[in-house]
């Protein structure tokens, strides 16, 4: 089988910080908590809490004072909690969430009406709701509109269709639209890659957490396609999916280490004997 890996799969820039992050300040030996998983992987997880990187659903569980903002960022009340109750806080926050947030703080203070593009459920969007002091709504087909002046902030990691499908549908409602484009060019270019490999591929093989909300999209969107597979390891690999198989495709979501990615594209090689056998047997 050819193997085709995306050049961009694997970290991203605001994970790779928060864990370079999360690492130093580990180094002296006393433990960091993270409020929610640092990353949406169970390995890297797991090797993190080798390292004294613990993740925690609460503040009531962190044992010391040291307290890491995942990547995603928080509600401005968490931050404000942890500063009441001087917590040492290293603050992760990617540099272009926390841009989105200073825009969304920006529309407020300008009286516009903040319609957000993204995941209602996601930390990153909970995050971007705070920061308007309710005064901001999650974009929806059904959404109805309260001002004649929007001002429109996506989330970091949606795909670009998602805030053309929105600013057309909202340009007819009102007199004024003001947007930032948040979206990050490196879930721009992943998802560009992907879509430039799935349709000279058979198979395609996405790696990340299931829990990875920007993994399961690269899935949902490569499975539109050609068979696809969405793994955390190469455990998970079944090779009755490669039989008359000649091209596979790999990517993998911001969650994934490259060292990974690799890993499971060598796997692959090493199966090619056993499916090549098995494809003249049957």
């Amino acid at each position: 089988m050819k193997i085709s890996i995306a050049k961009h799969g694997g970290f991203c820039f605001g994970v790779t910080r928060a864990i370079r992050m999360a690492s130093e300040a580990s180094r002296g030996g006393k433990p960091v908590y993270s409020l929610g998983e640092l990353i949406h992987n169970s390995q890297v997880v797991k090797e993190l809490k080798s390292k004294g990187i613990v993740t925690v659903d609460s503040l009531r569980r962190v044992k010391n004072k040291n307290i890491i903002i995942r990547s995603h960022g928080v509600h401005p009340a968490v931050l404000k909690k942890l500063k009441q109750e001087r917590f040492t806080i290293i603050d992760a926050t990617c540099p272009r969430v926390r841009r989105a947030q200073q825009f969304v703080e920006k529309l407020v203070r300008e009286g516009y009406e903040v319609v957000i593009v993204g995941e209602k459920d996601h930390p990153e969007v909970r995050g971007l709701l705070g920061y308007a002091g309710g005064k901001a709504v999650i974009f929806s087909d059904r959404i109805k509109l309260r001002s004649r002046r929007v001002g429109i902030v996506p989330q970091t990691t949606i795909e670009v269709n998602s805030l053309n499908h929105a600013v057309a549908r909202l340009m007819s409602e009102v007199l004024e639209m003001k947007i930032y484009n948040t979206i990050c060019y490196e879930t721009i270019s992943r998802l560009r890659e992907a879509m430039a490999i799935v349709k000279k591929v058979d198979v395609m093989i996405v790696i990340g957490g299931k829990n990875s909300a920007n993994t399961t999209r690269l899935f949902e969107m490569c499975r539109a396609f050609k068979p696809s597979y969405h793994i955390e390891s190469a455990d998970e690999i079944d090779p009755r999916w490669f039989r008359r198989v000649e091209r596979v495709g790999v990517t993998a979501g911001a969650s994934t280490p490259r060292e990974q990615v690799l890993a499971i594209a060598r796997y692959l090689r090493r199966l090619t004997p056993a499916v090549r056998r098995s494809k003249k047997q049957s």
